[in-house]
Order: C-alpha cells, then sequence, then structure tokens
C-alpha cells in the first residue's frame, strides 16, 4: 500500500462515555491537535511514511448539513509538510450530537459527510493511502449497543447497531467512490482469540457466536457488495486472547495461540490483503510487544499470508478514555508538557521496515488468494 509496510496510528476515539457523558477528544487529550506537525515530523524521522489519523464528525458538522474542516487543519497541512501519506479514518465511534446513530437516516447522513470529506482532502492535496469508514464496528456494537458504555448506550442491541454500522459502511464507500475517491477502503476490527473452558459443556458454542460476532460486520458487508472492502484490518493487542468467561491469556500460557496462526486464519476466511492496524503496548512493555508482533509477522509472511502492514497504534502517548490518565505508548513519549523519542523503539521499528522493504521485492501479487506453504495449523481453532 501507498506510505510503506509501517504506519503510525494517532488516537483519534472521539465517543461519548457513560462515565460522565462527557466526549472523547483523543486528538486533543494527547495534544496532537497542538502538536500535529511535530509529531509528523517525528515520524518521519523515525523513517514512517504513513499515518493513521482520523477526522472528527462532531465538530465538523456541529449544524446538520454545513461542513467546517477547521478542525482537521493542522492534521493535513502537518502530513503534507513532512510527505507522510494517511490512512484517514472517518468515523472514529463518534456522531454529531445532533445525529443519531440508531436512526434509519444514519447511513445517508454518513455518506454525506463522506462525500464532503473527500472533497475537502482532495482541495488540501492530502495522499491519502487509504479510507477506513467506520472503525471497530464490533467493538462499538459490543461496547455502545450491548453493554451501553459508549453511545448510544444501548444494552442488548449490539446486532442493531452493528447492522446500522456496516450500512453506514456501505453507503460511505459507495459516497467516495461517486467522488472519484479509489483509494483503497479497510475496516479496522478486532482480532481475537477465545478459549474454551473444557468442564463446561457450553462453552464451545458461546465462544464460537462470540467469534462470529466479532467478524459480523465484514461478513455482512461483503455479503452485500465484495468490491466493498479492499483490505482487512486487524486491531491486536497483549489482552486480545482470554478464556471463555475468564482471565485473559498471556503469552506465557501454553495454549496462547500465536499471532501467525491467528492471521493464518483470517487470511484463509477472507480472502483479502491484510494489514494489522492496531497493535502496541504500554510502557516499559512496547519494545518487547513490538519485537514479538515483527517475529509474527514475518513468519506470517512466510507462511503465505499477504500481509500489507503493520500499524503501531497509538504512535504517541494519549490519555485513558474513562479517566483521562497518562498512557505512555509507542515511539512518541511526552513528559512535562514535551516530547520526546524513545529510542530503544527504533530496533523494532527498523526490523518491520526491514521486513516490509523484503515483501515489496518478491512483489506478491495484491489480488491473488494466499498460499499456505505446508503449515499446520494448532490451537482449539484452526480454519472455519
Amino acid at each position: 500500500m501507498k506510505g510503506g509496510f509501517v504506519w503510525g496510528g494517532f488516537e483519534g476515539a472521539s465517543h461519548r462515555r457513560l462515565v460522565d457523558l462527557g466526549r472523547v477528544d483523543s486528538v486533543v487529550s494527547s495534544h496532537h491537535e497542538r502538536w500535529a506537525h511535530l509529531d509528523h515530523a517525528l515520524l518521519r524521522s523515525l523513517g514512517v511514511r504513513c499515518a493513521r489519523e482520523s477526522l472528527r464528525w462532531h465538530l465538523i458538522e456541529k449544524t446538520p448539513g454545513r461542513y467546517d474542516f477547521t478542525s482537521a487543519q493542522r492534521q493535513v497541512e502537518a502530513a503534507n509538510a513532512v510527505g507522510v501519506s494517511v490512512v484517514w479514518g472517518l468515523c472514529h465511534w463518534g456522531v454529531p450530537d445532533h445525529i443519531d446513530v440508531m436512526h434509519a437516516d444514519f447511513p445517508k447522513r454518513f455518506a454525506e459527510f463522506s462525500a464532503a470529506a473527500a472533497t475537502m482532502l482532495r482541495a488540501a492535496g492530502s495522499d491519502v493511502a487509504a479510507w477506513v469508514p467506520v472503525n471497530e464496528m464490533a467493538f462499538w456494537a459490543w461496547a455502545g449497543g450491548e453493554k451501553g458504555g459508549f453511545h448510544p448506550f444501548r444494552t442488548g442491541r449490539g446486532s442493531v447497531l452493528k447492522w446500522q454500522l456496516a450500512l453506514a459502511h456501505v453507503a460511505g464507500v459507495r459516497a467516495l467512490r461517486d467522488m472519484g475517491a479509489n483509494e483503497p477502503i479497510v475496516v479496522c476490527e478486532p482480532l481475537i482469540a477465545l478459549h474454551t473452558d473444557p468442564l463446561d459443556p457450553g462453552s464451545a458454542a458461546r465462544v464460537q457466536a462470540y467469534l462470529n460476532a466479532s467478524t459480523a460486520a465484514v461478513d455482512w458487508i461483503l455479503a452485500i457488495d465484495p468490491s466493498l472492502i479492499d483490505v482487512v484490518g486487524l486491531n491486536y493487542y497483549p489482552h486480545n486472547q482470554w478464556f471463555d468467561e475468564g482471565p485473559r491469556v498471556t503469552r506465557d500460557d501454553p495454549r496462547y495461540r500465536p499471532l501467525r496462526d491467528l492471521l493464518v486464519d483470517a487470511a484463509r476466511r477472507f480472502g483479502r490483503p491484510l494489514v494489522l492496524s492496531e497493535t502496541g503496548a504500554e510502557e516499559p512493555d512496547g519494545v518487547e510487544w513490538m519485537g514479538y508482533v515483527a517475529e509474527e509477522a514475518e513468519a506470517a509472511i512466510r507462511m503465505g499470508v499477504p500481509l500489507r502492514g503493520v500499524c503501531i497504534y497509538p504512535f504517541v502517548d494519549y490519555s485513558g478514555w474513562d479517566n483521562e490518565r497518562h498512557c505512555p505508548c509507542g515511539p512518541i513519549g511526552q513528559k512535562n508538557g514535551r516530547r520526546f523519542v524513545r529510542s530503544d523503539h527504533r530496533a523494532p521499528l527498523r526490523r518491520l521496515s526491514e521486513l516490509g522493504a523484503a515483501r515489496a521485492l518478491e512483489n506478491l501479487n495484491d489480488g491473488s488468494s494466499p498460499e499456505f506453504k505446508g503449515h499446520s495449523m494448532t490451537g482449539e481453532f484452526g480454519a472455519r
């Protein structure tokens, strides 16, 4: 993909939270809004030429049908200034207060916003690498529609919200295409592994239902129109494996499924190029985790997985969604109001960059189906 194999992701969550009904704005709380030019310059100095950025719809359409993109100006100008391509997110869980995500007109409203965004970014000269219409539909449906922790604060309505988000993706992509925006469309969804409880006869069914729910939005969109997804993005963190109704499975547990095997499963299931669209760990574990990701990504590529990129996310320290605590993560840190580079992150960054360069030299065909080179599936969940 344009911009290279390694991406740097700037946290873009902008949802309303249940704890105080306040609006999260991670672009502000991470100080990226203020220091966008510095952040992109540091990103580029570390050899990264592609970033994930998010437009904040709630600021752009404060009045129905009127779009003011002033809030995105620094992000666009900063990336342009240093030659960074951008994977633009259009809705990172946040919608304007006057829009009801559960209403029948939500997909249409999102399509109109998507068209306006494409027009603005083209006029501003943004080097668009790809589009992420609606970020993590499965997680939003669970957090906002099933558990009520995010807007729209519903419970027991996760499937309904997920369907709304899938329809919004469909409408938004069609609007982008109508505007001549032909860059790849990426869905960014959680990559998870659940482990059954062998002593519970109902565990296997629960686990399979949860896994099906985690990919349902992607399945629905592909069923509607396979051309509406070009790349499947997978968000994977250290906490993404756990026992059914139990604790997290850690990497030192022999039952932990290697990331390479999860990528093989995803490649077989979706038949499309993949990216690790979010991955990282809070300090002091960030370097070790990214070393593990680089090792697993290399193994997956050798096994034939069409992995086209890895996004370190977040690339910069940010504030927690619920309690606004300082979350140290990624190659760019923040202390006493100043940015700094965590020098120990350079090694995994270099390894990922070299992996991307080697992959590019192999001249893989993006449109081909993956060939799995004699890999024997292990673990509880094989190819589905």
